[in-house]
């Protein structure tokens, strides 16, 4: 099975068919398995076989296999798995493949006219609790979402960290704690360091960002009149200077959302060790955390550049690359070396690969130290 979809539809019966149908059309996505296996063919070992049919000009698969087998094959496959089937044979199918919150996909069952979704596992991080809203939505369907938070009215700490791409030390244990937290009334702080629209605040009791923690805390507020002992910082910045001006047995999270690029220019074999040396001190100068790093770039002739490969795979980010034309529609903006021009064809690398791959938001312009640039951006997440 090639398939570009991470969405798989799972029907065993002809209305659960039709509906299968339906949803695909509606989400314009997913690949359909009709299981129509024969009663005797009970042996795992079984040749499957999957053949591909239409209805109401719908492509879907044919699957002569035994479902819990070919649930199997599939689970780990796709994000998004939707039964439509009895909950029952749902739970028992998947029972024995399920592992973690964490890293399980996203199942949904409902019943073959669509009457109800339900977000079964990994309504979180797996994204369950969103597509059932969505579908159900496009279905005029009841939606049916358990998780704790959601049925509170409240946020929850995973899904802050999924919606910021972002890093969080002891991840399962904070998630826990935040969540246990939030869903049995307790105040937990969160104090966001920038721009983040997308958090959803709900249940936290909200430190004002008009001014840094730091200054907060350095001007003596007494965060005990809020009654958080617990506070979620979410900040790209390595040191935040907390403990030191906390008083009691304060907790900090740190959410590091991915939301830094670099734009790189270097000489040609530049060494891998330098490039790496200057970009941990330029981090620490500038209090950026390695973790908030999503990605790097340079122009397409350095693709192949052994020392930004290298610096690549170190801080486990992508290396993106554009070419010369890309670029050369904004170097204009920034400073122009004629050295450049000469070498690679534009006036400037760095600045205008940061400001490309942060639409347009550069926080720290061209920085030079032996060869090398750095700029950086920041996305707007």
């Amino acid at each position: 099975m090639n398939t570009d979809s991470n969405i798989a539809i799972l029907c065993i019966t002809t209305n659960g068919r039709s509906l299968a149908c339906k949803i695909k059309r509606l989400l314009n996505d997913g690949d359909i398995y009709f299981i129509n296996n024969k009663k005797d063919d009970n042996s795992k070992e079984i040749k499957e076989v999957i053949s591909k049919s239409k209805e109401d000009d719908t492509e879907m698969y044919i699957v002569r296999k035994r479902l819990k087998f070919f649930v199997e094959d599939i689970f780990d496959k796709y994000e998004y798995i939707v039964f439509i089937m009895a909950t029952g044979i749902v739970v028992r199918t998947i029972a024995p493949l399920v592992t973690s919150k964490f890293s399980d996909p996203a199942i949904l069952v409902t019943d073959e006219k669509g009457t109800n979704i339900i977000s079964l596992l990994s309504g979180h991080m797996g994204g369950a609790n969103e597509m059932t809203l969505y579908i159900s939505e496009l279905l005029k369907s009841n939606p049916v979402i358990t998780t704790a938070t959601d049925t509170n009215k409240k946020s929850s700490l995973d899904i802050i960290a999924k919606k910021l791409n972002a890093h969080i030390d002891n991840f399962r244990d904070s998630v826990l704690l935040v969540n246990s937290m939030l869903v049995n009334g307790e105040s937990v702080g969160l104090y966001l360091d920038g721009e983040y629209e997308s958090v959803d605040t709900r249940g936290f009791t909200i430190i004002s960002n008009k001014k840094s923690i730091n200054e907060h805390l350095q001007d003596g507020i007494e965060l005990s009149k809020i009654n958080s002992k617990t506070i979620v910082v979410i900040s790209n910045k390595h040191n935040l200077q907390i403990e030191e001006h906390l008083k009691g047995n304060y907790k900090i999270i740190k959410v590091i959302p991915k939301d830094i690029v670099f734009g790189i220019g270097c000489r040609r074999d530049t060494d891998s060790l330098l490039l790496q040396e200057f970009l941990n001190d330029f981090i620490h100068k500038n209090n950026i955390d390695i973790n908030s790093i999503k990605e790097i770039g340079s122009i397409d002739v350095k693709k192949d550049e052994k020392a930004i490969i290298d610096l690549s795979n170190a801080l486990n980010v992508p290396f993106k690359v554009f070419t010369k034309e890309e670029i050369s529609k904004i170097d204009y903006l920034f400073e122009k070396s004629e050295w450049v021009k000469k070498s690679v064809g534009v006036y400037s690398v760095a600045e205008p690969i940061a400001y490309i791959l942060s639409d347009g938001n550069i926080i720290i312009e061209k920085n030079k130290y032996k060869g090398i640039t750095f700029s950086v951006g920041r996305l707007k997440i």
